[in-house]
């Protein structure tokens, strides 16, 4: 029995799938029954203008593109037999292009296409963002593009966005849960079973401080938590695992912050169906 085990409730298990460590200043603080503060239309449709208790507004912050100047090294972009390289930090050098400005250079709406009848919310379904052929439409001579990382905020914002979420705050300390999808299904997440044999993810508590230095490191976790928010639960934010956008709930005044910062572009963004062009409402859907 690991240390691990010893502090489990009698009868369950942690998964027989391998796990990494957690990073430094990290630990597991209970299990994804914590969730339960979010509310059931926030953790299954976070997407939508549900808002979690004691939050007054939300918005969107699109993780970053980038595209790699003429004249500058791409480094491992340009080895095809390396595949995708997504990182937190890109390359100083490579210039940020905000997905307003691709979404005008390409002449399309700053909005998702349709899946199932649905509106997706911020990721690779989105025309605004820059394809692996397009580094020469929003930068002239550029060939590589370096597209956000699936499921993370990138550097760049998280520098901003941590100082700002401090502020609205008053613990030093954040609990969050990764999605149970991709590879963290059965690694960071130290999956468990209970002792009725259901598989439980469980929560990771750290220093707020202590988030960007893990995501910075080459080992996991590399992704932001899924859901992830302060002890006193002043605001919380949602990254899916394979979406390129983040949603922040919190105080207007905290909101209003972000929406004003320099360095994140933010969006407010509903989806909407594909017939009728209608605003999709968890708790006017459950009425119908």
């Amino acid at each position: 029995m690991n240390t691990e085990d010893a502090v489990l409730p009698p009868g369950w298990r942690m998964s027989e799938q391998p796990r990494s460590p957690l990073p430094a200043r990290w630990s597991t603080n209970g299990f994804e029954e914590e969730l339960s503060w979010l509310g059931e239309d926030v953790v299954n449709a976070a997407e939508t203008a549900v808002l979690p208790p004691g939050c007054e507004d939300s918005v969107w912050i699109l993780h970053n593109q980038y595209v790699c100047p003429l004249g500058v090294d791409p480094g491992l972009l340009a080895e095809e037999d390396k595949g995708p390289i997504y990182l937190v930090a890109p390359p100083s050098e490579f210039v940020r292009i905000r997905w307003s400005k691709v979404a005008k250079i390409k002449g399309v709406p700053l909005r998702g296409a349709f899946w199932d009848g649905l509106e997706v919310p911020p990721c690779f379904r989105w025309d605004a963002m820059v394809g692996w052929d397009e580094a020469g439409l929003v930068l002239p001579g550029a060939e590589f593009v370096y597209q956000p990382m699936s499921g993370t905020i990138g550097q760049v914002e998280l520098e901003a966005l941590l100082t700002l979420l401090q502020s609205a705050t008053k613990t030093q300390w954040v609990q969050g849960i990764f999605a149970a999808a991709d590879r963290y299904a059965d690694d960071i997440l130290g999956v468990v079973v209970g002792a009725d044999g259901i598989r439980r993810r469980q929560v990771v508590s750290f220093e707020l401080e202590a988030l960007l230095p893990a995501l910075l490191e080459p080992t996991l976790p590399n992704h932001t938590p899924e859901f992830w928010w302060p002890e006193d639960r002043a605001w919380a934010v949602w990254t899916d695992w394979d979406l390129l956008g983040s949603k922040v709930f919190g105080s207007k005044e905290l909101i209003e912050t972000l929406r004003r910062h320099p360095d994140l572009e933010t969006l407010d963004w509903f989806p909407v169906r594909a017939d009728p062009q209608t605003p999709l409402d968890p708790v006017r859907e459950q009425r119908a």
